[in-house]
C-alpha cells in the first residue's frame, strides 16, 4: 500500500512550484522579494488612505495607477528593462480594459449612484424597495465586471473565458486543492468572530444597511439580498482572478497576481482597515489557488462563504430582530 506521505509529497510540490501552467516557458524565475516589496508598498498605500491622502471615492483609480506603477517599477529593478519590452499585446490589453471597467462599476455601478439616479424617481411603495440599492450594485458589478469581460475576452484578448477560470478545473491533480479553501475558511473564521463585535464592523456589515428597519431586518428580503450577494462574488472572482490574473498569466506569469491585487484590495476602500490591510493576504492566495487550479468557482464559494457569515454574525452580536 502506497505510503500517505507520497500522494502529500506530490500534491504540495505541485501546488509549491513556482511556475504556473499558462505562462510562456521562458519566464525568469520569480523572486520572493519582488512580491515581499510590492506587498509592504501596498499596505503602506492603504494605511495612508485610511488617513486621508486621496481620501474620496472618486480617486480610487488613481490609487490603482499608482499602485500598478510601483509594480512596473520594481519589475524593472528585478528584471530589466527587457522584462517589461517582451510583453505581448493581450497583457497591456488586459490591464489597460481592465482599468477601464473597474472605473465604469466604481462611478457608475455602487450604491451611491443608485441614490443619485434611481432612488428620487421610485414611490415609496415599490416592491422590496429596502433591496434595491444593493440589487442596483449587483447589476453594476455583474455587468462591468462579468458580462463585459466576458463578452469582449474574445475580441480585445484573443481568448475566450474557458482560459479566464470560468470552467471547472481541467485535471484530476488540481481537484485535492478544494480542502485549503476549507482550510482558508476556517482560518479567518476566528478573526471574523472577533471583528463582529466592534463598531467599525457594525457600522459597515450587513451589507445592505439599508435593509435595517426599526432594529430589525425583513426575513424575505435579507433573503433576496443573500441570493443576489453570491452575484458580487461570481462577478468579482472573475474579475480580479479571471480577467486580471488570467489574462496577464502568459507573459507574468505569477507576477500577474501583483497586477490582480492592486484593484482588489482597493475595491475594499470604506471597509474596517483590518479587513482592507487583510485582502493582501486573501487575494495573494485566492490568486495563486485559481491560477493553479485554473478555475475561480471554489474561491468564489469561499469568499461568499466568509461575507455571509460576516452577514449573520453583525445581525446577531448588532442586536438585530428578524422580521
Amino acid at each position: 500500500m502506497q505510503p500517505l506521505s507520497t500522494p502529500l509529497k506530490s500534491w504540495a510540490s505541485w501546488l509549491l512550484h513556482p511556475t504556473t501552467p499558462g505562462q510562456r516557458p521562458d519566464l525568469p524565475k520569480p523572486k520572493l522579494w519582488v512580491f515581499a516589496v510590492c506587498a509592504l508598498a501596498l499596505a503602506a498605500q492603504v494605511v495612508a488612505r485610511y488617513n486621508g491622502v486621496l481620501f474620496p471615492e472618486v480617486w480610487l483609480g488613481l490609487h490603482v495607477a499608482a499602485g500598478w506603477a510601483l509594480v512596473l517599477a520594481v519589475l524593472r529593478l528585478a528584471y530589466g528593462p527587457g522584462y517589461l519590452a517582451s510583453w505581448s499585446r493581450q497583457t497591456w490589453t488586459t490591464l489597460g480594459a481592465g482599468y477601464v471597467f473597474l472605473l465604469l462599476f466604481w462611478h457608475l455601478g455602487r450604491m451611491d449612484s443608485y441614490g443619485r439616479w434611481v432612488a428620487p424617481h421610485l414611490p415609496p411603495d415599490f416592491p422590496l424597495l429596502n433591496v434595491m440599492p444593493f440589487a442596483y450594485f449587483v447589476a453594476g458589478a455583474v455587468v462591468f465586471r462579468l458580462l463585459l469581460p466576458a463578452l469582449l475576452a474574445r475580441r480585445l484578448l484573443g481568448t475566450g473565458v474557458a482560459d479566464l477560470g470560468l470552467w471547472r478545473p481541467r485535471d484530476t491533480e488540481s481537484r485535492k486543492v478544494w480542502p485549503l479553501y476549507l482550510v482558508l475558511y476556517l482560518v479567518v473564521l476566528p478573526s471574523v468572530v472577533y471583528a463582529s463585535g466592534t463598531p467599525a464592523f457594525q457600522a459597515r456589515y450587513p451589507l445592505a444597511r439599508a435593509l435595517i428597519q426599526n432594529g430589525g431586518i425583513d426575513v424575505l428580503e435579507f433573503a433576496v439580498y443573500a441570493l443576489s450577494y453570491s452575484l458580487v462574488f461570481v462577478s468579482g472572482e472573475f474579475f480580479w482572478r479571471g480577467w486580471f490574473a488570467f489574462g496577464s498569466e502568459r507573459d507574468l506569469g505569477p507576477h500577474a497576481l501583483l497586477f490582480a491585487l492592486v484593484p482588489y484590495v482597493c475595491g475594499h476602500f470604506g471597509k474596517p482597515l483590518p479587513e482592507t490591510l487583510g485582502a493582501i493576504a486573501a487575494g495573494t492566495v485566492l490568486g495563486w489557488l485559481a491560477l493553479k487550479h485554473r478555475s475561480v468557482w471554489l474561491g468564489v464559494a469561499v469568499h461568499y462563504g466568509v461575507a455571509l457569515t460576516m452577514d449573520l454574525l453583525a445581525i446577531f452580536r448588532g442586536g438585530l430582530h428578524w422580521q
